[in-house]
């Protein structure tokens, strides 16, 4: 463990090479500096301006990403809208989710093939809830836990994403005050997803699906 002492010089030596690079002499005072840093900390920062319906503006960042979305009236109404996204990509009635209460209130048609587990790379649906939706950047933030697997957000080509419309918050930073103590406290890992997967790293043209998700679909329940 590198010592106090150690770090302060090391500190020193830094502000030093600094200022001889600038043309300066003497000494710089690090509790200065840090007094310099803590004020700009605690300055605030300006956010952009983001007006209008929260959830109109999300939609509008979302789908600039080519995200896909539909907006059912009630809870009752949210299995058919993901059986209407299968059937529009021809896929199987079968996916992957967490046994979350949330997800577990879904009437999901006994003919389903639901697998609460881990995601593998054979499985082409997963189904997730999110902490929150971020109108600045058209972001979701969700959180993997105990009963909600990091591997339902990037191993399945389709993910579909279930929220109620007042989850949706103005700024990035009104997302972090939502990560509570509680949810940090029982969470591996914070992600926040843009977006399908893509890349423009083969001849500078659009991939999907390179990362994670090909095509990322949100149910957004407004009752």
């Amino acid at each position: 463990m590198v010592g106090t002492t150690q770090v302060a010089k090391t500190q020193n030596k830094v502000l030093g090479d600094i200022r001889t690079a600038l043309g300066r002499s003497g000494k710089v005072n690090p509790e200065t500096v840090d007094a310099a840093y803590e004020k700009i900390r605690q300055t605030p920062v300006p956010k952009p301006v983001v007006d209008g319906v929260l959830l109109d503006k999300f939609m509008e960042k979302h789908t600039a990403v080519h995200g896909t979305y539909e907006i059912v009236g009630s809870f009752a109404q949210v299995p058919g809208a993901v059986e209407k996204f299968l059937n529009e990509h021809e896929l199987p009635k079968e996916m992957v989710m967490g046994k979350t209460p949330f997800l577990s209130s879904f009437e999901w048609p006994d003919d389903w093939s639901i697998h609460n587990r881990t995601a593998i790379k054979t499985d082409q649906v997963s189904v997730t809830g999110i902490v929150c939706a971020i109108a600045e950047t058209g972001t979701m933030v969700i959180a993997s836990e105990p009963l909600v697997s990091s591997t339902h957000l990037y191993l399945p080509e389709n993910h579909i994403a279930i929220f109620n419309a007042g989850q949706v918050v103005r700024h990035l930073e009104d997302a972090l005050q939502m990560l509570s103590k509680n949810i940090l406290e029982s969470s591996r890992g914070v992600h926040m997803v843009t977006g399908p997967s893509k890349t423009a790293d083969v001849e500078q043209t659009i991939q999907y699906g390179a990362h994670g998700p090909r095509r990322l679909h949100t149910i957004v329940i407004q009752s």
